[in-house]
């Protein structure tokens, strides 16, 4: 397929979730279902249907299932999944600029199929607030991501996760993550005993950096193996040398000064 961008939400993309990786595809399949149409002109139709209709076969293509001969319920999987809660924190509602401290939502609220002249197609019914995002991406507070060939290049929840996160802030020179929040943002259950120390998640993020470098166009990106980061359980993930953009709370901060703040 030829080259397929999607302007994502940062409010979706940073928000934390444990979606297997069909689940992520199907997010991004739906979200290239609905920039098309508006940028084909159909905006006002997509925000009027209540039901968006998915043949399996496109969704089959667009997931990278090709060659999974049981696409179909791994794409029913998918959609099941996308019923289940995401919790995205001090987030602002795009609407009405209101900020929420913590705010729940599932990405597909009701969906069925049925068999439409001999094609298998889903209709889905989508969250208010997720609608409103995929079709509004005017606010700025968006990332520019490559569907194809990037992100379904990508093998691992882990890796699609953590590319389209550092990729939010590809305009930074690093970013700073402490550990629990590192784990918020893989889906990761803090009582996890597989990833109780950093140690066990840094062998984790680096697979994945591992494979972004190979297959994305984030070449450069790293973890820091500072030792006072380590003893802080900081991340520090560079992204981009030549940028002089960090954080304003980070600039000018010992490392013990900035394990006393609330980073990203």
């Amino acid at each position: 397929m030829k080259k397929t961008t999607l302007h994502k939400s940062n409010n979706i993309i940073r928000g934390g979730d444990n979606l297997s990786v069909f689940g992520k595809r199907l997010i991004n399949a739906i979200y290239h279902v609905i920039q098309t149409n508006v940028n084909d002109g159909n905006q006002n139709t997509i925000e009027d249907i209540e039901y968006i209709p998915l043949e399996f076969q496109y969704l089959r293509k667009i997931m990278n299932l090709s060659n999974v001969d049981s696409y179909s319920l791994e794409i029913e999987k998918a959609i099941t999944e996308l019923q289940q809660p995401i919790a995205i924190n001090n987030f602002k509602d795009p609407r009405d600029g209101n900020v929420h401290k913590w705010f729940s939502v599932c990405i597909i609220s009701e969906a069925s199929f049925k068999i439409d002249r001999n094609k298998k197609v889903a209709h889905v019914a989508l969250s208010p607030i997720i609608k409103w995002m995929m079709i509004n991406t005017n606010d700025g507070n968006f990332t520019k991501i490559e569907l194809i060939p990037i992100i379904n290049r990508l093998r691992t929840k882990y890796s699609i996760k953590l590319y389209e996160y550092i990729k939010s802030f590809g305009g930074y020179k690093y970013i700073d993550i402490t550990q629990n929040h590192m784990l918020k943002i893989l889906g990761i259950p803090i009582d996890n005993k597989s990833y109780t120390n950093f140690a066990q998640i840094k062998r984790l993020l680096d697979r994945q950096i591992e494979e972004i470098t190979k297959k994305s166009d984030l070449k450069e990106i790293r973890i820091d193996e500072s030792k006072e980061l380590r003893k802080d359980k900081v991340f520090r993930i560079h992204i981009n040398k030549k940028s002089k953009k960090i954080s304003k709370k980070l600039v000018n901060k010992t490392v013990k000064e900035l394990a006393e703040m609330k980073r990203i």
